[in-house]
């Protein structure tokens, strides 16, 4: 699998867009592509990007503490220091957003295990 198979057309900027915000947040970022999504890691993985149709993907992103916005389809709390985010976006304008409110930055530090107050994991 790689990004011409699982982003098409009109999801390829949204995916292009999310792979340059998190490469130039780390440049160890590791991308794998599976069957169904592509995936971005550090020390572990922490941002998932999946096709739901042809112009709508899940962006998954893993973090330290629980956020709120419209945007959020759903939050899950996985342990008391780790929270999963599902946001469906179709737009680059999507990516930039979730960037612009730190929540790329916050996702890599999960990624390094870099805890906010500074400890790691």
């Amino acid at each position: 699998m790689d990004a011409k198979s699982l982003f098409p057309d009109s999801l390829a900027p949204a995916y292009r867009t999310l792979r340059d915000r998190l490469t130039a947040l780390d440049s160890d970022v590791i991308e794998e592509f599976a069957k169904t999504q592509v995936s971005f890691g550090l020390i572990r993985k922490f941002t998932w990007l999946s096709p739901l149709t042809r112009s709508k993907a899940l962006l998954t992103i893993d973090m330290w503490s629980e956020h709120h916005d419209s945007m959020l389809r759903n939050v899950i709390r996985v342990r008391p220091d780790k929270f999963t985010h599902q946001i469906v976006v179709q737009t680059p304008a999507e990516i930039e957003k979730v960037d612009s409110l730190g929540w790329l930055a916050e996702s890599a530090a999960w990624g390094r295990r870099e805890r906010p107050d500074g400890n790691g994991t």
